[in-house]
């Protein structure tokens, strides 16, 4: 199990530092380009927010690996160990529960779009390629949930034993 988390960790660090590349470049071009060439290309702006899109949804899943979404702890921090750790097994499992039903919406729109045969207007590419990102974006959340329920479950687990 390490080994398939290792290499999550890798595909989701190198994914992003290559969406964000990829933006960066594409965004300096079109405003070069605009600016000294008085050109457009309107397909930057396209891809820059499937990109975006894209990049949010990984580093959503890699925001819930490390802990770092937003929430309250000022009630759960006074609770003792013991009723933390079921606090925050509680949280993760409503979390996957939630990012459960964004992904099964999630894969009615990509199955929509596929039935429909709907294309990005500026490419013309299938739709559902973009749309992907909700699905797999909320897969890749719930399986980061889940570890990091797991993780703090077992050291919330190790404190109370002491």
């Amino acid at each position: 199990m390490d080994r398939f988390f290792k290499l999550l960790d890798e595909f989701e660090e190198y994914f992003l530092a290559t969406t964000l590349m990829l933006m960066l470049i594409l965004t300096f071009t079109e405003v070069v380009s605009r600016y000294a060439l008085h050109l457009s290309f309107a397909f930057a702006e396209e891809i820059t927010i499937n990109l975006f899109v894209w990049s949010v949804m990984v580093g959503a899943a890699t925001a819930a690996k490390h802990n770092h979404h937003i929430g309250f702890t000022l009630v759960s921090d006074l609770l003792p160990p013991s009723v933390r750790r079921w606090l925050i097994l509680s949280v993760a499992l409503v979390c996957v529960g939630v990012l459960g039903l964004i992904g099964w919406y999630g894969v009615e729109m990509v199955l929509s779009q596929m039935r429909y045969g709907q294309l990005t207007p500026a490419l013309e590419l299938p739709e559902w390629i973009m749309g992907l990102a909700i699905p797999v974006g909320a897969l890749l959340c719930m399986i980061r949930f889940l570890q990091s329920g797991y993780t703090n479950w077992e050291e919330l687990g190790k404190e109370d034993a002491k």
